[in-house]
């Protein structure tokens, strides 16, 4: 883990030397979504959603039925 965070950290620095402050807080937006994005698939994942991947464009906000019937598939 820790090589993987001074791996992006040590990236996002050359961006911000490379292509200026602007170029750099978008990159640095766009790993936190990035991130964001990821943790929201694998909840839905473990919750038992339909898993979307991570190459959609917009990632649903699961809906309470689909949650409730997430859960009674468990119990089967």
């Amino acid at each position: 883990m820790d090589d993987l965070l001074i791996r992006i950290i040590t990236r996002l620095v050359r961006v911000h030397d490379e292509m200026g402050q602007k170029c750099f807080e978008d990159a640095a937006q766009r790993s936190l979504v990035a991130i964001a994005r990821t943790v929201q698939v694998e909840a839905g994942r473990k919750a038992g959603l339909e898993q979307p991947s991570l190459g959609d464009g917009v990632l649903p906000f699961p809906l309470p039925n689909e949650r409730k019937n997430a859960h009674q598939l468990e119990k089967l």
